[in-house]
């Protein structure tokens, strides 16, 4: 794939050439290109990237296929799914609310759903955008109710088993972790506020405002040739894998580069959706209930949608996305006026490696950068060893599915997982529990926690804890 070099590549995304004496140099394109694995991606799936300046398009190049089967090239206008990267837009839309004064802040979910239930203290709109509400994580919750094809199902879907939780994973407001659920509610709020749905008033609201015309947010299932195709990478082997949800709130934008591009020159210079009141709410840090700011493990604070902080010396504001085939990161130094935006469509991309290693190319710091992915949750109950649940069909009242268990021997069992729930599968889907090293009834991430003589066992999955099954 030839590199696009100004004017030529600004005027394909809709932008001016005026940051042309800003533009890279030979080496350090060729060392963009070298990060971007643009010669070694030429027949494999791989990365669509631009490096801005104070919001203006410097420099992008493309590497690899869109799809294996036609040959296809990835572009500046390929469009992937966006996955977690889209948070950032759905809180811009409920700032578009507030500017309007149509909600608050500090609002609870109960004045929009009156239905959602009562948790020990009230769950705030602010709670749900910085990730402080202690709401089960959604996406888990549909797995666990047996319904693995995210892509079958619906936003109602989701935001139906939400209703139907008895419990949040912490005191509202005293901790911070990481929840979709959150998001979705937060789509569900956009909705009954402005009376559209969710993918209509993001079109109208930030998308159609922005010109990002080749963009929007997914409502059903995405017809073939609509994005690029994802791949999962199998030691050099590629099998197509689309499966993410068909619904939007706490994913599904599908965007390209060029619309991306947009966006960036927004925030930096446009200001039609990035105005002044919007940065602010955007840039508020998040906060637990005795005032305190809330700091992820690596060090970075959640804001809008978008993390904010210092890492490897610069500060930056950011976020990433991930499906099991789509990545995605974008990255602006906020020091430096630099920004970055990979998506890549195969599973080892690597994007947000990649976007640091843009920064240290142009860059002049050298501290170590936090690992991100040794965060964890400290506060949060650990499983405890248990035994193998007696034999017998368990209802979750919270997931509305029963989990019938067959016991193989006293380190295993099987679990068949009877769903009525939209993109349920048929035939229904199987768990092969086993004990791991610690003692732990797990089957990956999912564990099963049972003490003998109860009458039934609790369900934890990444994020989510405490799902109470009760033998029928």
């Amino acid at each position: 794939m030839p590199r696009l070099y100004l004017p030529l590549a600004a005027i394909l995304c809709g932008l001016t050439s005026a940051s042309a004496n800003a533009d890279l140099s030979e080496v350090q394109k060729n060392k963009v290109d070298e990060i971007l694995n643009v010669t070694q991606w030429v027949s494999e799936p791989g990365c669509s990237a631009g490096v801005f300046r104070q919001g203006e398009l410097i420099y992008q190049t493309a590497s690899g296929l869109a799809d294996l089967t036609t040959g296809r090239a990835l572009d500046q206008n390929s469009r992937f799914y966006a996955a977690s990267l889209s948070k950032q837009f759905t809180v811009l839309g409920i700032m578009k609310l507030v500017e309007q004064g149509k909600l608050k802040l500090n609002e609870t979910v109960q004045q929009y759903f009156p239905a959602f239930p009562t948790y020990s203290k009230p769950i705030t709109i602010s709670m749900l955008i910085h990730h402080t509400s202690g709401v089960r994580d959604a996406l888990g919750l549909m797995r666990l109710a047996g319904v693995p094809v995210l892509s079958k199902t619906n936003l109602q879907t989701a935001l139906d088993l939400m209703m139907r939780q008895q419990a949040t994973d912490f005191t509202p407001g005293s901790q911070y972790a990481y929840s979709n659920g959150g998001y979705l509610l937060l789509a569900g709020i956009i909705e009954r506020v402005s009376g559209l749905p969710f993918q209509d008033y993001m079109r109208d609201t930030i998308l159609a405002p922005l010109g990002m015309h080749n963009s929007f947010f997914a409502a059903a299932p995405i017809p073939d040739g609509f994005t690029v195709n994802g791949y999962l990478n199998d030691d050099g082997r590629f099998a197509q894998q689309n499966d993410f949800p068909a619904f939007s709130g706490s994913g599904g934008l599908i965007t390209s580069l060029s619309d991306l591009a947009k966006y960036e020159y927004d925030i930096a210079q446009g200001h039609k959706v990035w105005t002044d009141t919007t940065r602010q709410a955007m840039q508020e840090p998040a906060t637990f209930n005795d005032g305190q700011v809330v700091r992820e493990q690596h060090g970075l604070i959640y804001g809008g949608g978008v993390k904010f902080g210092f890492q490897k010396g610069r500060e930056w504001m950011q976020h990433t996305g991930a499906s099991s085939t789509f990545k995605s990161a974008y990255g602006r130094l906020l020091d430096s006026g630099y920004s970055f935006i990979v998506l890549c469509n195969r599973s080892d991309g690597k994007p947000a490696d990649k976007m640091y290693a843009l920064a240290d190319l142009l860059g002049n710091t050298a501290d170590e950068r936090s690992d991100e992915s040794k965060r964890s949750h400290k506060n949060l109950p650990a499983p405890q060893p248990g035994d193998i649940p007696p034999a017998g069909d368990y209802y979750s009242k919270e997931l509305d599915v029963i989990y019938k268990i067959k016991p193989i021997d006293t380190k295993s069992a099987e679990v068949t997982m009877i769903s009525t729930w939209p993109g349920h599968q048929e035939p229904p889907a199987k768990l092969q529990l086993a004990k791991d090293k610690e003692g732990l009834l797990r089957d990956g991430s999912l564990i099963v926690e049972y003490h003998q003589g109860d009458n039934g066992f609790s369900v934890s999955r990444g994020n989510i804890h405490g799902i109470r099954f009760v033998l029928q």
